[in-house]
């Protein structure tokens, strides 16, 4: 398996303590740097109001595989929960679009560190908040 890097973030939050628990419950406005070889891949991007954003959570805990989810009161395994700590701290948050400059995109609602690496970028779509209803 090989992953690119095709971006990093930029934004206020230095420790994982200056995270909120959920990038939906912050106005941050993040900045995703995308290299430039992967610019390209910006076309059309400003016609998405959200984005999935893929990164990876490099200064999360790899060696958890049971967590206590912040509303629950019991242990759960990781891949029963949200929790950034995992054997692959792939994270994913869904954005708000504020506007794409150049190979720059701004965002709001990121949950991810300062430097961390961007893997992938996806619009969100309706068919996304449709299976939310299910």
């Amino acid at each position: 398996m090989r992953l690119q890097e095709i971006g990093v973030v930029h934004n206020a939050y230095k420790n994982l303590t200056d995270i909120p628990r959920q990038g939906r419950m912050s106005e941050e406005v993040s900045a995703i740097e995308i290299h430039p070889n992967y610019a390209d891949g910006l076309l059309k991007i400003e016609q998405n109001k959200y984005l999935i954003v893929l990164y990876w959570a490099h200064l999360a805990k790899r060696d958890l595989l049971k967590t206590i989810p912040p509303a629950a009161k019991e242990l759960h395994g990781v891949f029963a929960s949200r929790s950034p700590g995992r054997p692959n701290p792939l994270s994913l948050c869904i954005v708000e679009l504020i506007e794409c400059n150049g190979s720059t995109l701004r965002v709001r609602g990121l949950d991810a560190l300062d430097g961390s690496s961007v893997i992938d970028i996806k619009p969100y779509t309706q068919m996304d908040a449709l299976a939310e209803m299910l």
